[in-house]
């Protein structure tokens, strides 16, 4: 019996050990893929960058005009209320935008892949206010048009949503109106009764893969709420970016918190997804 005691507390210890070198690696992997991280403790500024990493307040979405820092009492720091220690915290709708710079933004001109993570606590039902919402959308021109955003539509009970727009003249060459655009032919995953919450923390991560790609592999792009996959994009994708004229926007029109925003240099997989969805702590 103490024979068969000791072989079990041997096979456990040598099991966590080795749990232990999983999250180890996971962990480490991951770091060596981050591009950018925002984790908006003490401040907003980004602690992982490519330049700067300042956060920066646009006179609208026009972007025609920066300030440096956060403008406007919309938008603060909430102290000890993050999904990690501090977060962003939207109070109300402003004309202004906060951003990043988009040479913040990992990317490539052929075979361009990435990932974004990024926690949200909200009620979408009760606390926006009319109209679309966009916690996050990176384009250099408009939402149509090179673009990647998460959204809440506008219409009761609000649908969650990823799109991911390629340039205008390659997705919609004949200008076709939007309303007139078939539904399941849109660039777009849709997420009915999507889990947020004003209490719980929502994690929301979306990969793409061979976006400008150099053969005829489709692009692909994913998206993710609570480790859990929720649909796909697969197509063509075409983005020819300036990334000095590109922007990381952050709460349009949004009222709620916001936390963690991690850009990653390539597609994460599934279980890396997951990862980051049940850790403790930040990377």
């Amino acid at each position: 019996m103490r024979q068969l005691a000791t072989c079990f507390l041997v096979v456990a210890f040598f099991a966590l050990r080795a749990e232990g070198q999983s999250v180890s690696s996971a962990k480490s992997e991951l770091t060596d893929a981050l591009h950018f991280h925002a984790p908006f403790d003490g401040d907003a500024n980004a602690t992982v960058s490519a330049g700067e990493g300042l956060i920066m307040t646009a006179d609208s979405l026009e972007r025609k005009m920066f300030v440096p820092g956060i403008q406007g009492s919309h938008v603060t720091v909430a102290r000890s209320e993050g999904r990690f220690g501090d977060c962003l915290r939207f109070a109300g709708r402003a004309k202004e935008v906060i951003c990043f710079a988009g040479t913040e933004m990992h990317y490539a001109e052929k075979d361009w892949s990435g990932s974004v993570s990024l926690w949200m606590r909200l009620d979408p039902n009760k606390d926006l206010l009319p109209g679309y919402c966009d916690p996050l959308q990176i384009t250099q021109h408009a939402w149509n048009n090179g673009a990647f955003f998460v959204d809440f539509d506008k219409d009761l009970p609000r649908d969650f949503r990823l799109g991911v727009f390629s340039d205008l003249k390659h997705w919609n060459p004949t200008d076709i109106p939007w309303e007139q655009w078939p539904v399941e032919k849109r660039p777009m995953v849709t997420v009915k009764n999507a889990p947020f919450s004003k209490s719980d923390w929502t994690h929301v991560v979306f990969t793409f893969d061979k976006i400008n790609s150099s053969s005829e592999s489709p692009s692909v792009a994913s998206l993710y709420v609570n480790g859990k996959l929720q649909g796909t994009v697969q197509q063509p994708l075409v983005y020819k970016w300036d990334l000095s004229k590109v922007a990381i926007m952050l709460g349009i029109e949004y009222i709620g918190d916001l936390d963690d925003l991690m850009i990653f240099r390539r597609a994460i997989t599934p279980e890396e997804v997951t990862f980051l969805y049940k850790s403790s702590t930040s990377l």
